[in-house]
């Protein structure tokens, strides 16, 4: 009976050893901090540009600045825009976390009233999608 109490007691003691040693590493995403997921994150130094009034038949252009504030790189796959609006240059490279890239837009004032207009960037930041406003008014042409 005694050899069965030692050899219990050295199964008990080796199977509560192996399982401090393991239980910890397979279970420790529970008790860690999660880690900040992975992934671009498109910022502008704007949401609006503000044009107060133009001239009819003005071209007039603005410099958009894009930051990725993200961790891994942005990639800008089109900006589309309103009728109006060109984006004559955007960024075809990757834009590396805390790098900046810039987007030129010309508006072309052939209409005289108000002016709403969007351009859409669209990204692999999860937003996928980034609307910019561009606001203002179109005073007609003194002849």
């Amino acid at each position: 009976m005694n050899s069965f109490i030692k050899h219990l007691f050295v199964r008990t003691f080796s199977a509560i050893l192996l399982f401090s040693v393991f239980y910890p590493a397979s279970f420790s995403h529970v008790f860690n901090k999660p880690e900040k997921p992975l992934h671009p994150q498109l910022k502008t130094d704007t949401n609006i540009i503000r044009y107060d009034t133009i001239i009819q038949h003005s071209k007039t252009t603005r410099r958009i600045t894009i930051t990725n504030q993200g961790n891994v790189a942005l990639r800008i796959f089109n900006i589309r825009s309103s009728c109006g609006i060109s984006v004559p240059s955007w960024p075809r490279q990757l834009i590396e976390p805390g790098e900046k890239a810039f987007i030129q837009m010309r508006y072309d004032a052939s209409n005289p009233g108000p002016i709403n207009r969007k351009i859409i960037i669209h990204s692999n930041s999860p937003e996928e999608t980034k609307i910019i406003k561009v606001k203002g008014y179109v005073i007609p042409k003194e002849k």
